[in-house]
């Protein structure tokens, strides 16, 4: 008998736990960037501009309510973030000449738009007033694409023998989880003139064309943070929300991350040891059961 009223009693608390449970969907915009601090010349003019892109989210949502007002929630997402970044000012750039590379000075525009995909799992704590639903908490974001594209044009400038005439475009298609040390993308060649020298170079370039060894990905695998947004219910299921999500963890790799004005003393790439940071505002629409 004893037996029979404990589980009797088990199968109650389970059916009142899972009555307070909720489960649900939800998408919406991502209005993304990285911040940074942003690099400047002698004169203190700014070297680089970052700007937002749209990506998406979507996913699950499972939440536990202690009242009817309070409880918490957690959420499994696929999330696009990234930014658009250009760079335009004093830059340097090799070239293979008889298998020899040859530094030249210039100035370089260089612009690429960055696709950050993440599967982020929040857990938030809300509060409800009304209609509206307030809520906040913490998240962890794991990368599992990154791209980037975009084109860059230089110019050489009078370097002793190794001027380059002319501007040079290029085309940048990045994938950083792929692409390896020097690799470009085509057959495609562009003729360049460095000093009294004719090269060619490849036209197309891969994220790490510049690189002549492997220092890993640009962009780090883990990124986490706080979040947290109101949401207002149109109806007991149907919601509209916005929420900001600002990441603490450093996103980008500083032995990538090289400084694009000029190279040390020896010709060698300096790299950054700035931290970069995923910023996001995210405007959503979800269903919740």
């Amino acid at each position: 008998m004893k037996k029979a009223l404990l589980s009797l009693a088990a199968i109650l608390l389970a059916v009142s736990a899972f009555a307070q449970m909720r489960y649900g969907f939800k998408t919406g915009l991502n209005f993304a960037t990285i911040r940074g601090p942003i690099a400047q010349d002698a004169g203190g003019a700014n070297l680089e501009k970052i700007e937002n892109v749209t990506g998406f989210s979507i996913g699950a949502t499972f939440g536990y309510g202690f009242t009817d007002n309070f409880g918490i929630r957690g959420e499994f997402l696929y999330s696009k973030r990234g930014m658009k970044y250009t760079y335009e000012g004093a830059a340097y750039r090799y070239f293979s000449v008889n298998n020899t590379p040859v530094l030249t000075r210039g100035n370089d525009r260089y612009l690429v738009v960055v696709n950050n995909s993440y599967i982020d799992i929040p857990i938030l704590g809300y509060a409800k007033a009304g209609n509206f639903e307030f809520n906040a908490g913490t998240y962890v974001g794991f990368l599992v694409q990154s791209t980037g594209e975009g084109s860059s044009t230089y110019n050489g400038k009078p370097d002793n023998s190794n001027k380059v005439t002319g501007d040079l475009k290029f085309s940048l298609q990045h994938n950083y989880y792929q692409d390896k040390p020097g690799e470009f993308k085509a057959d495609d060649v562009i003729t360049a003139q460095v000093g009294d020298r004719v090269v060619e170079v490849p036209k197309i370039h891969g994220a790490y064309y510049d690189y002549s060894e492997d220092k890993g990905n640009l962009y780090n695998t883990i990124d986490y943070g706080v979040l947290g947004g109101v949401s207002y219910f149109v109806s007991r299921s149907l919601y509209v929300g916005v929420r900001l999500q600002y990441g603490l963890a450093d996103v980008s790799n500083n032995k990538v991350d090289f400084v694009k004005a000029a190279p040390d003393e020896n010709g060698a790439k300096v790299f950054s040891e700035d931290k970069d940071r995923n910023f996001n505002i995210q405007a959503t629409v979800g269903f919740s059961f």
